[in-house]
């Protein structure tokens, strides 16, 4: 049994060594994981065979993100039902706060006590655990989520345009991008860049636009609400910046800016029919934004569509902020799994937490599809003979861009919002706007918006029976 009081919120007490199991004890041990049958597929069978004596049930997450459910008071209301022993956190930011509850276990001593090395785990995740617990440990990840810059070798060759490199600005990403030609006509038409492949068959050009200009403002660190204030804050110089450059881009002809192919929704799109529109692979785009999960679906069309000559691709670090080029907003923590401090078996969880994040794990990793980002690296030397190097380059930005995002009311905001700001910046693009002007507009409008969705948040949480302080307008 845990000994009440070992552990404090904030690692203001240390935690206790764990007495080990012994040889024939059995133990039984409850996690809460997203889907039961994809637990044991990628961890309980493997964690099974090696402890037998360790029974290991799954309380499954599935529904938590339909029907407009709050997935943080979800993960809560299962946990106080079910009492699992370990928990699996999707988002850094409600692992911290359990953290500082005082609701884990904080792991230093126990790893200290096994001898458990994490000395071989990329430095900037163990540091951002750490962060997260003030200072201490209370779970641990076996992967992490990155993006890189995918450029394709042969475009950059054929154009005589040098290929990209890492720690490139943004700038220097649209400016190798304007070095291509926009005069080709159908499938011979080629793009500098485009933040998403498959927008490749999207047709809402005022939404790829919106999305282009928040991946540059958020590349400096820009977010367009402050959630502690309640307030929008797009109308300043960083966020014009990056609008300025957004609509640069999209004139120029280099960076695909949608097309006009409506996507009909009663014609449903097999998987071979997406890859057929992705620009990327089909050897029509020179550069792109991807995760590393984009390598896999590279392989995939490789494998399904016979008739494309397949993309020779390699990849760069995303583009970075010049007065911060070490870090990157897109490199976060995620699928942290910690130990309940209240678990009745804290030391059968911790071996179920340790064995999941182990080098043995790690190593078996490397074969899985489902492209994460492994967090030991010693596995993380190359993919399809390429170097995964971009993806660790960059450590993870200690203001994250999702820092208490659950204070937005996001159901009732995110959408409204974006079609204001989409709808803002083409009547910039199609020179019906200033800058000035449509920054301005965005923030008196989205603020009415941002006021409206606190309240209708607040007043289902109320129906709904959770307690919650009432809206209050942004004070200017």
């Amino acid at each position: 049994m845990l000994i009440a009081g070992c552990n404090s919120g904030g690692g203001d007490k240390p935690s206790k060594t764990l007495k080990e199991l012994g040889k024939d004890e059995k133990a039984s041990i409850k996690v809460v994981y997203w889907d039961k049958s994809y637990f044991f597929q990628q961890y309980g069978n493997l964690f099974s065979a090696k402890f037998p004596n360790i029974d290991v049930q799954v309380v499954s997450m599935q529904g938590f993100y339909s029907d407009g459910k709050d997935p943080d008071e979800e993960f809560k209301k299962l946990v106080e039902e079910e009492k699992p022993d370990v928990l699996m956190f999707q988002s850094p930011e409600m692992f911290e706060k359990w953290a500082n509850d005082g609701k884990l276990y904080q792991l230093d001593d126990v790893i200290r006590q096994d001898k458990f090395d994490i000395e071989n785990i990329l430095p900037s995740v163990v540091e951002q655990i750490k962060a997260k617990g003030n200072g201490n440990i209370y779970g641990l990840t076996p992967s992490f989520y990155g993006q890189a810059l995918f450029y394709n070798k042969d475009l950059f060759e054929k154009h005589g345009v040098p290929l990209p490199k890492n720690k490139m600005t943004w700038n220097e990403v649209l400016d190798l991008a304007k070095r291509f030609p926009k005069d080709g006509q159908g499938d011979n038409r080629i793009y500098g860049f485009a933040e998403n492949a498959s927008y490749a068959f999207m047709d809402d050009k005022k939404q790829i636009a919106f999305q282009m200009m928040n991946s540059i403002g958020g590349t400096s660190g820009l977010s367009f609400v402050d959630p502690d204030k309640g307030a929008v804050t797009i109308q300043s110089d960083g966020w014009k910046e990056a609008l300025l450059a957004t609509v640069e881009a999209l004139k120029s002809g280099a960076v695909f800016a949608g097309n006009d192919e409506k996507f009909d929704p009663n014609k449903p799109m097999s998987m071979e029919d997406h890859m057929k529109k992705d620009l990327f692979a089909n050897g029509r785009l020179a550069m792109t934004v991807g995760g590393s999960y984009m390598i896999s679906s590279l392989q995939r069309t490789k494998e399904t569509l016979k008739d494309v000559t397949p993309v020779n691709w390699d990849i760069v670090t995303v583009p970075v902020d010049p007065k911060n080029p070490e870090v990157s907003n897109s490199v976060s923590l995620s699928g942290l799994f910690a130990v309940n401090a209240n678990s009745s078996n804290p030391r059968a969880a911790w071996e179920l937490v340790k064995y999941i994040n182990s080098d043995e794990m790690a190593r078996l990793l490397t074969k899985s599809e489902d492209g994460a980002m492994l967090s030991r690296t010693a596995y993380a030397k190359e993919r399809e003979g390429r170097s995964m190097e971009p993806f660790y380059m960059l450590k993870m930005s200690e203001n994250s861009l999702f820092k208490n995002y659950n204070k937005i009311p996001y159901e009732f905001f995110y959408q409204p919002f974006n079609e204001l700001a989409g709808n803002e910046i083409q009547s910039v693009i199609e020179g019906k706007k200033s800058v000035d002007d449509a920054l301005k507009t965005i923030q008196e409008k989205g603020q009415e918006i941002y006021i409206k969705a606190k309240q209708e948040q607040d007043a289902k949480n109320a129906k709904e029976g959770k307690d919650q302080k009432p809206a209050e307008p942004a004070k200017n």
